[in-house]
């Protein structure tokens, strides 16, 4: 995805891959779990992004499921997502939107009903397509790296939001002297 940026690149794109990484809270029909991430994407035109982003929400007890007479534990939901970002830059300030589409897979353990003295627990998991909403600003603290703010919106078999705080770093990419792969221009990777 990063060596193909180039050819989609308009004016003020230029081909600049961004890593960011972000942690937070989540809270809702999921109850209030803290939450850590990251991405990878590539600046489409000067003022649009395409972002694959990982992120997990360690929920203990709860799923993506209504809850039931069943003990469950050690629930974890892993959130696969596509998304495109808008910025509109001023000066170092740059608010943004995100619209985005994804997978969220959610495993836990179950207890075993009937089980003999020694609980036993049976894995599970289950996966549910999620719509995504996100709105925030960014900060840049030096010309290719900054911190960023934002809120966002999942709807999915239960819906839930998100607080996020986090840092990006940005690549500049140029193409090869051999013309087949960009090499790395500058940037300072955090991650």
């Amino acid at each position: 995805m990063l060596a193909a940026g180039p050819l989609f690149a308009e004016e003020g794109g230029n081909g600049t891959g961004e890593f960011p990484n972000f942690t937070g809270m989540a809270f809702g029909g999921a109850d209030a779990h803290r939450t850590v991430g990251g991405s990878a994407g590539i600046w489409l035109s000067r003022y649009t992004m395409a972002l694959l982003e990982a992120s997990v929400i360690p929920m203990g007890s709860a799923t993506l499921l209504p809850r039931g007479p069943v003990k469950i534990r050690g629930s974890d939901l892993f959130n696969f997502n596509f998304v495109l970002q808008a910025r509109v830059g001023v000066e170092r300030w740059e608010p943004c939107g995100v619209l985005g589409t994804g997978v969220l897979m959610n495993s836990y353990r179950t207890e075993i009903p009937g089980a003999s003295a020694a609980v036993a627990y049976q894995d599970n998991r289950h996966s549910k397509f999620g719509l995504e909403g996100e709105a925030g600003v960014r900060y840049y603290v030096a010309e290719r790296w900054g911190v960023r703010v934002e809120y966002r919106y999942t709807s999915s078999a239960i819906d839930f939001n998100r607080i996020l705080g986090g840092v990006s770093d940005q690549l500049q990419m140029a193409p090869s002297r051999f013309g087949t792969a960009p090499d790395v221009i500058g940037g300072n990777n955090l991650c």
